[in-house]
């Protein structure tokens, strides 16, 4: 494992979404010769004691993992993020590192550098240009954020970037795809092509 000795996380990959854009379940589709839900969870084996699946939905992917349902029902992946830390906190994990599922150019060596860049600090995430300048759902947390994303979500807080944003978190310099986010048919295709490319993380 590439975290720290001291460093205990719980790998949590949020798969609840609901594909409204891409109109299918996104977590199944294939990059490469695996699903992206698949390709989520070796990223953060490398990285994590354990690594769960979260999602409340009656079809969430099944493998070789544990389900665990989101706290909240259809309030976005910040109650994603909530369950996965409290199911961390619940196992004595230091913390969770959250990989969403539609980001499948996420590599064992991008999850590894989030990891290390943790430091002292409450929470990790690479950059990404646009707003917000960090991708909220590559990131890990301590376990000392939940009291914080429960406040937001008990306001009716529902955006994941509110929590890295009130925290002390650390961004990490990536490349420009590294955290391709895959919402429609192209960006699925220029995931794909970037795959078989050869020129991302694996």
């Amino acid at each position: 494992m590439s975290a720290p000795v001291e460093l205990r996380l719980l790998g949590g990959v949020l798969a609840g979404g609901a594909s409204r854009r891409l109109g299918r379940d996104k977590s199944v589709e294939r990059v490469g010769r695996d699903r992206m839900v698949d390709r989520a969870v070796r990223a953060l084996n490398h990285v994590c004691e354990e690594v769960v699946v979260v999602s409340s939905r009656a079809d969430a992917p099944t493998g070789p993992w544990r389900v665990v349902p989101d706290r909240r029902e259809s309030v976005g992946p910040l109650s994603g993020i909530e369950a996965a830390l409290t199911e961390a906190r619940n196992l004595g994990y230091h913390g969770v590192f959250v990989l969403a599922c539609d980001l499948p150019l996420v590599g064992p060596a991008l999850a590894t550098s989030v990891v290390d860049a943790l430091g002292g600090a409450d929470a990790s995430a690479p950059g990404r240009v646009g707003v917000p300048g960090f991708e909220p759902l590559c990131a890990v947390y301590r376990t000392a954020c939940l009291e914080v994303a429960t406040g937001l979500l008990d306001r009716g807080e529902r955006a994941a970037h509110m929590l890295f944003g009130s925290i002390d978190g650390r961004r990490i310099d990536v490349a420009g795809d590294a955290v391709l986010n895959v919402n429609t048919e192209a960006d699925l295709a220029r995931a794909r092509a970037l795959a078989e490319g050869g020129g991302v993380d694996r």
